[in-house]
């Protein structure tokens, strides 16, 4: 299963939290043989991290108390599904828009506010799956935090994708 660096989708809702500081776009195409919803794709980023992505979290959550921000200390899985899942909110995360293609999930902190969104569109017997990341600073701390976040991020974000989907089509 192959990731490509693309454009953000004409129809994601995140268009409507443009323009941003930091954006991007990861895209897998499947097979449409099984119906993915986005918000699988995106329960999956959440609560089926392989062991590495968990640590660098744990790391990333220890170093950040160090300069006042938030880490993640609301590690109930199931609330954080069900706030996916219905579109609502759980500690920093939040649901501010979603539709039967799309879901938008905001992790809101005093650095910054980061949107993601798990965006699926169907052509032919294919689906396409993107991830898209929406980045706005809010202090002189965001872009200094970022840097440092920035080359972690697009191979966190590809392998999450990956394994999302493919955990979805084994079930």
């Amino acid at each position: 299963m192959k990731t490509i660096k693309t454009q953000i989708p004409d129809r994601s809702l995140t268009n409507n939290y443009l323009p941003a500081d930091y954006t991007d776009s990861f895209t897998c195409t499947i097979d449409a043989t099984k119906e993915i919803l986005p918000d699988d794709i995106m329960v999956g980023f959440w609560t089926n991290s392989p062991g590495w992505v968990t640590a660098l979290f744990k790391l990333r959550n220890f170093l950040v108390k160090f300069v006042g921000l938030k880490g993640d200390n609301e590690n109930d899985l199931e609330k954080l599904e069900s706030c996916i899942r219905s579109g609502g909110s759980h500690g920093i995360a939040s649901v501010p828009a979603k539709n039967d293609n799309e879901t938008v999930l905001l992790l809101t902190d005093k650095h910054l506010e980061a949107y993601m969104s798990v965006f699926i569109e169907k052509k032919e017997n294919l689906q396409e799956i993107s991830t898209i990341t929406l980045v706005h600073f809010k202090n002189k701390l965001g872009p200094i935090y970022f840097f440092f976040i920035k080359p972690f991020h697009n191979i966190v974000v590809r392998s999450m994708l990956k394994r999302s989907i493919k955990h979805q089509i084994e079930k």
